[in-house]
């Protein structure tokens, strides 16, 4: 072992920085003032601890004991070094570049608070991404979310979306082009527009995709009148084909509005009841009359 290898370093200094959406699409430059502690003129190596930062004293224990212990020079304050310090204002260019993520990081060198026999560490500012009104964002990739009607989704659409740089984006269907309430295995119906995403930090030229997640709304019961459903059935393909069955065999039934969240809650309450129990209800303790085979 060589020993210390140069001066101590001192603690860097973290800021959160919040950040809109648009910022990080276009790119800014935030100016902002710092207070620091910074020293004075050249510091001198304190007489009193020889520049340690401590001293250590004798303290009698018992009668013929002492014990040897280590305190913080109060001269220096414990720093080595004999210094005038003064607070200063700094102003800091924070230059926030195209395509910056959360929590990356700006760094400005050696500006922490400064002191004497220490390597002056620096001031950090973490950038905190907003959240948007519009657009969700992931990597490079831009998300938004698009109510349609059935009538949109069957027969096109258009709309207008303001984009993080200003530009109006006009988003039209193709002719024959429709949406679905979902994807495949049940998953969001999603479409992309490409290079409409954010620009790709230190390459802003290059950018991700836009995503829109459609949502269907269909019409409430009522909306459609006998005539439009008769239209409907005409028009669309696959209607729904006039089943033949004997009334006194099949029993009809309709449907009601319900949530899946009660799946498996049905029946009456505390599951089961009268005479016999199910001997797989949870506590594992039957209740009632026991039977002991003699």
């Amino acid at each position: 072992g060589g020993g210390r290898r140069g001066p101590r370093r001192g603690d860097d200094v973290q800021h959160p920085l919040k950040v809109s959406l648009e910022d990080l699409y276009n790119g800014k430059t935030v100016k902002l003032a710092i207070h620091r502690s910074v020293v004075v003129g050249n510091p001198t190596k304190c007489s009193e601890c020889d520049g340690q930062g401590a001293v250590m004293e004798l303290r009698q224990i018992a009668l013929g004991m002492v014990q040897q212990i280590q305190r913080k020079c109060t001269s220096c304050r414990g720093t080595g070094y004999d210094c005038e310090m003064k607070k200063e204002r700094k102003v800091l260019e924070v230059n926030i570049e195209k395509g910056m993520r959360h929590n990356q990081r700006v760094t400005f060198r050696g500006l922490a608070d400064e002191r004497p026999g220490v390597e002056t560490g620096d001031i950090v500012f973490v950038v905190q991404e907003k959240e948007h009104a519009t657009f969700k964002r992931k990597g490079a990739d831009l998300l938004l979310t698009k109510t349609v009607s059935l009538n949109e989704a069957l027969t096109g659409f258009r709309w207008i979306v303001k984009h993080l740089d200003g530009r109006q984006l006009l988003i039209t269907s193709r002719p024959g082009e429709v949406i679905k309430p979902e994807g495949p295995n049940g998953v969001p119906y999603v479409k992309v527009v490409d290079n409409e995403g954010m620009p790709s930090h230190g390459n802003p030229f290059v950018k991700g995709k836009l995503y829109v997640l459609f949502r269907v709304e269909f019409p409430d019961d009522g909306d459609l009148d006998e005539g439009a459903v008769s239209k409907l059935r005409a028009i669309l393909p696959n209607p729904g084909m006039d089943v033949e069955y004997d009334e006194e065999e099949v029993e009809e039934v309709h449907l009601e509005a319900a949530d899946v969240k009660a799946f498996g809650k049905g029946g009456a309450a505390g599951g089961g009841g009268g005479a016999y129990d199910d001997s797989d209800d949870e506590g594992g303790q039957q209740q009632g009359v026991q039977c002991q085979q003699s």
